[in-house]
Formats: structure tokens, sequence, C-alpha cells
């Protein structure tokens, strides 16, 4: 088949134009001269969402439709009851992800159904992109981590492989045939801060799961500085697997105890284990990995 679109009639896929509808549900894999990696559980997941539509005959014409040569980016589509086929070319890979924390929690509306908050996901990528990262961390109020805007997350733990507990998190497709071949893996709710100390991969059905390198955090407005001066912190991972944050926002760096989200350590955020403690360095040191407070090493922090 030669068209980028295709409807459902009920028997076969015929061409047809774009629908004036947003999607309600989708579902997208990745081919690779006609491999496709966990197959049965993208169509166990889009059935799943669409309770009392039939979709086993439309997912049988699914993959004879799309080209068995070169690498492809599929995408099935449920408008209402309508059935649809968008046969993309596959974007390139990538083999390593760099992370956004945005300043806002997860504002998804149906997090566990992968279609209906699309817009909402793609622009939080676009802002993620416009910082330099790959994709977004979603997060909810109380700081509890649920996986990326596109991507599912995971760490190392004690020599097992841990996946977030959350309660509005997609299912994984990439999880999920993970958990087979390893014969399952552990889940445990966790915050961003505590998920920067470990060594992270991010997995989605199109990257596959990559290595996580690089952080950028949400910005932080500080009235003691002019609207539109750029305040984000970036973060890398060093070998020893500790997390090294340099400011992007000026000559000083303001490290606060009495402002808990503005501070962060190696262990906790700084003002636990010292509620008095107040000191500024500069960003130079912080970009060296040099920099201490109340006696412990900083790694994360925030630019004020």
């Amino acid at each position: 088949m030669t068209g980028t679109f295709w409807r459902w009639d009920g028997t076969a896929l015929v061409a047809a134009a774009e629908p004036d509808t947003a999607a309600d549900v989708v579902d997208s894999w990745l081919e690779h001269d006609g491999y496709v990696g966990g197959w049965h559980l993208h169509q166990e997941r889009f059935a799943a969402s669409l309770s009392g539509l039939e979709v086993a005959d439309f997912l049988a014409a699914v993959r004879p439709a799309v080209p068995h040569q070169g690498q492809w980016f599929p995408r099935v589509e449920a408008h209402g009851k309508e059935l649809y086929l968008r046969i993309r070319p596959s974007p390139p890979l990538r083999t390593a992800t760099v992370l956004h924390v945005p300043s806002l929690p997860d504002a998804r509306r149906f997090p566990r159904t992968k279609g209906p908050d699309l817009a909402l996901l793609a622009d939080l990528r676009t802002q993620a992109q416009a910082l330099g990262a790959d994709d977004a961390v979603l997060y909810s109020a109380d700081g509890l981590v649920s996986e990326g805007a596109h991507c599912a997350l995971a760490w190392w733990e004690d020599g097992r492989l841990m996946v977030p507990e959350h309660p509005d998190q997609l299912p994984s497709v990439t999880v999920a045939a993970t958990a087979g071949i390893l014969g399952g893996l552990g889940r445990r709710p966790v915050t961003v801060e505590e998920l920067m100390r470990h060594p992270v991969w991010a997995g989605s059905a199109l990257h596959g799961w990559t290595v996580v390198t690089g952080w950028v955090m949400a910005e932080v407005i500080s009235p003691s500085r002019a609207p539109g001066t750029p305040r984000r912190l970036i973060c890398t991972r060093t070998k020893a697997s500790s997390t090294i944050c340099r400011p992007d926002c000026g000559s000083r760096l303001w490290l606060s105890g009495t402002r808990p989200k503005v501070v962060f350590s190696t262990g906790s955020i700084a003002s636990a284990a010292s509620p008095s403690c107040t000191a500024a360095i500069t960003s130079s040191k912080v970009r060296h990995g040099r920099a201490s407070i109340c006696g412990r090493a900083l790694t994360q922090a925030w630019c004020e």
C-alpha cells in the first residue's frame, strides 16, 4: 500500500482523507523490515482502550498494509467508532535521552489511555526540545514520578530493574515486554529528586531503552531577576553515577535551606538537614562539581 492514511470500512482498509476530529485512542510501534517487537501487546492495549468496539479484523489487516522493507512508525487510531491506520516513516532513532523536568505537574485528563492527551504531551516535548532535552518527565502534585511524556522510565536499584509505581500511568508495552524477558521487575513510588540519583533509562516502542544522560530542570522565577532571564539548570550524570548540575542563568547560584524547592543535596533537601543553612557559591564551582553546603556535597540545585 502506497498511501499514508487508511480507514477501515468494516472489511478492508481504504484510502482516506485526514479526519477533522482528534483521535480518542491511538497506538504506535516501530517496524523494521517487517519485524515488530511485542505486536500482541500493542493489539491488547489498543483493544482494551476501546471496550465494546470490535477491532480484531482491523488489526489483522494492519500488519500486511505496512511496507515490509525499511523502517516505519505506523499508528492505529480510533476516532469515535471509526478506525484508521496512519503509515509514517520512522524518525531518527536516538541512543541516549536527555529529560526535562517541567515546572508544573502532570495535567493529563486520561493518563491511562493513549490518545486523548496527545496534544498536551506533544507540547511538553516541544518545550523540552527548546531547552535542549528530548522528552519531559511527568509527575503528580505530590512530586511522584509516573513516566515520561513519550516514554516509560526505569532505574537500577540493588541489582534490580525498577519502574515507578503510580496510579496515573499508561500501561507500557515496552515495560511489559521487558518484564517478560527479565521474569519480572520491581515497582515502587519514586520522586524526581530520588530518581535522579540512580542510573535511569527511558523506554519506548520507537527508541527502545536509551540511557538518560542529562536532566534539564524547570525554570525558577525569582523577583530579583528580570523576566526573560534564562534560569535553567543543566544536569549530567558522571561515571560515578552521581549527578552534576550547572546553572545556565548568571554568575551566582544561591542555596538557601529556607527554600526547600530551590536547594537539593545528595541525600535530601538541604533544609531537612540544616534548616538554618544559607549560602551562596559561584556557578563555576557547581560546574566543576566541587560545591558543598552544610557539609554535604552538592549534586543538584536551582538558579535563583
